[in-house]
């Protein structure tokens, strides 16, 4: 194997293993919400009782920390994009819509993260997301 060869490898792996790391952490952000929804099951969080509350407040903290996760993620994976690490066509093909997504302001589930973006801890994302939408 030479080396040519040898980097394709390599890159291929990482990417596999970028994929990986958002498929779970999108798969445990999802857990935690339907965790939230089962426990609410259709009340309202002013009919709750204290003990209720305090369980709610749990979920939602276990659900706020998946979601820092699931952009962390997405921080590594843009991350290894800038920094040439992964094959850039493959890469905007895979995560153009996820990109667009995570940006947008109407997504409250990322709102409190990634807005405004000259104060997220985000930047390789929105680097990207400028990279890839500046004409939009």
């Amino acid at each position: 194997m030479n080396a040519i060869e040898a980097n394709r490898i390599a890159i291929g792996q990482g990417e596999t293993a970028l994929r990986e790391q958002i498929l779970n952490t999108r798969s445990r952000s999802e857990e935690a919400a339907l965790r939230i929804s089962d426990f609410l099951a259709g009340r309202k969080r002013e009919n709750l009782a204290e003990h209720e509350l305090s369980h709610l407040d749990h979920l939602e903290n276990n659900w706020r920390s998946c979601i820092e996760g699931f952009l962390n993620a997405y921080e590594d994976a843009c991350g290894k994009y800038l920094d040439s690490k992964t094959d850039k066509d493959r890469f905007r093909k895979a995560y153009i819509n996820e990109i667009k997504n995570i940006c947008d302001p109407k997504r409250e589930s990322y709102a409190r993260l990634m807005h405004p973006d000259s104060t997220s801890n985000y930047q390789a994302v929105w680097k990207v997301y400028r990279e890839w939408h500046q004409y939009e």
